[in-house]
């Protein structure tokens, strides 16, 4: 009698969290951001949520777009400027690493461009080997790069492999990591899941508290930051989280082995009770959603038109 009434009292308790949480759905119908025949890709919101970065073709350039009148102004046309770059947390810079080229041989550079004017500062000096995309620390002082075969960090005043305060997570080799401080001067880092060897893409939630990601086959998961409690979300890619915390945005594609032929954007609870599509299209291809820092608005970008939109959505 008592298992029975302890797993009925069990199953009331999450009812009622599911009842009590904040639901989100679609308000209204996508706003184009760009015109048609402007080419964009990989949006991201700035942290003042009044503008989005965003890639030119194959990552090549860098954007500023204005929310909602979409003036655009271009703050750098190099090489794969576009490809995982970081804004600041203060909106007053964003971290890229462009490439170059010299009789067929590449090289890159890590660099950070001023958002007010465009100018752009070197944080390395070009290198032929340099994996990874930046991320900043908190305090927007360092840098470190994940998706790197082996852990790197830059401060901002030039020196390398500076110390990184705090905890923090990166990919290594396609494995989720785990940097925790132990002193002023010694980490420990771990290998999350030694079972899955290809994270392609993760987000930290905004408490830093768990961590969405996903893998081989677009399989999405969600863990808290130390491992524990890992579980399948479904199928997803591309997992951005909302910025209270409790929903996730994600794309869900398909494709023909050579090209992707159909994606949407769908938004799920972080402990998987909710799923919806977002935009439920048959004539576009929606990709890389982004939460705004406020929650009211997802952006995206379209595979084929290459026009981004943004789509309000409405809490309850």
């Amino acid at each position: 009698m008592f298992t029975k009434v302890g797993s009925f009292l069990g199953l009331l308790l999450v009812f009622s969290a599911i009842l009590c949480a904040q639901q989100v759905m679609v308000k209204g119908e996508p706003i184009a951001l760009t015109m048609p025949g402007e080419y964009f890709m990989a949006p991201k919101w700035s942290p003042d949520g009044q503008q989005v970065a965003a890639a030119g073709p194959n990552y090549t350039g860098l954007y500023i777009i204005e929310v909602p009148i979409g003036t655009t102004r271009q703050i750098s046309d190099a090489y794969s400027a576009g490809y995982g770059f970081a804004w600041s947390h203060d909106g007053s810079k964003i971290a890229a690493k462009i490439s170059h080229f010299d009789n067929m041989r590449r090289s890159h550079t890590l660099v950070w461009f001023n958002t007010s004017d465009a100018s752009m500062e070197l944080l390395t000096a070009p290198r032929s080997m340099m994996s990874g995309v930046p991320v900043w620390s908190k305090d927007d002082s360092h840098l470190f790069l994940t998706f790197a075969d082996a852990f790197q960090s830059f401060g901002l005043d030039g020196r390398a492999d500076v110390f990184m305060d705090g905890n923090l997570h990166y990919v290594k080799d396609g494995h989720l990591q785990r940097r925790v401080k132990v002193n002023s001067t010694a980490f420990n880092e771990t290998s999350l899941f030694q079972d899955q060897v290809q994270v392609y893409t993760y987000a930290v939630s905004p408490d830093g508290s768990r961590i969405a990601y996903s893998t081989a086959g677009q399989n999405l998961w969600i863990t808290n930051s130390d491992g524990e409690n890992r579980r399948s979300l479904g199928k997803g890619y591309r997992p951005a989280w909302s910025p209270n915390g409790e929903w996730i945005t994600f794309e869900l594609s398909e494709d023909d082995g050579h090209s992707i032929t159909a994606a949407d954007i769908y938004a799920i609870r972080f402990d998987g009770t909710l799923r919806f599509n977002i935009t439920n299209t048959t004539e576009s291809i929606e990709m890389n959603p982004q939460w705004s820092p406020d929650g009211n608005w997802i952006v995206y970008d379209t595979d084929r038109l290459g026009q981004l939109f943004i789509q309000q959505m409405d809490w309850r």
